[in-house]
């Protein structure tokens, strides 16, 4: 795999910047006032999806399907050293593993209902396992060409277009 590939450059908010900063920034007329390029790896944001060459929409809902799945697992939000000593004087609430990502789960199901079963594990294949194009159009038994690997873009960017359309993302598919 291409590392490379995968790294982006995007603006963000500065998060050391001052208000004061930020105004004389807009009084000066910078063109990207209280914003930095930062690099970032996109593959741990949006997975597989990231070779896909998706819309803006269909990577927000890529980004926030992964952010869902991520949530969604048992005990999996929250590390619990038990060997240190509690700070409050409390013990560590056995429930709390299981209730932390309630809501997580039951969002997740809520696309689960929507996608279908099919549809959920194809985009899982892709944005969870962080499979590309390439590996998608194989698994799937498209043919192995330029051709097949269109097709396989095609499929998984019009499930990302029906994500973001259920998260109003954009208000109807492409």
């Amino acid at each position: 795999m291409n590392a490379i590939a995968d790294i982006a450059e995007k603006r963000v908010d500065s998060p050391l910047l001052t208000w004061a900063q930020f105004i004389h920034e807009l009084d000066t007329g910078k063109p990207h006032a209280g914003k930095e390029i930062v690099s970032m790896n996109m593959r741990t944001v949006l997975g597989g999806f990231c070779r896909f060459h998706g819309t803006e929409a269909q990577q927000k809902a890529c980004a926030r399907l992964k952010s869902l799945y991520e949530r969604s697992q048992v005990g999996g939000a929250k590390a619990v050293d038990p060997s240190l000593e509690p700070v409050d004087g409390g013990g560590i609430n056995p429930e709390a593993n299981i209730e932390i990502g309630a809501d997580a789960r039951k969002e997740y199901n809520r696309v689960g209902y929507l996608l279908g079963p099919r549809d959920l594990q194809r985009i899982e294949f892709v944005v969870i396992r962080e499979h590309g194009p390439t590996r998608y159009a194989t698994w799937r038994g498209f043919e192995d060409n330029g051709r097949g690997r269109a097709k396989a873009s095609v499929e998984v960017r019009d499930i990302a277009d029906r994500l973001a359309e259920f998260w109003q993302f954009q208000s109807r598919r492409a």
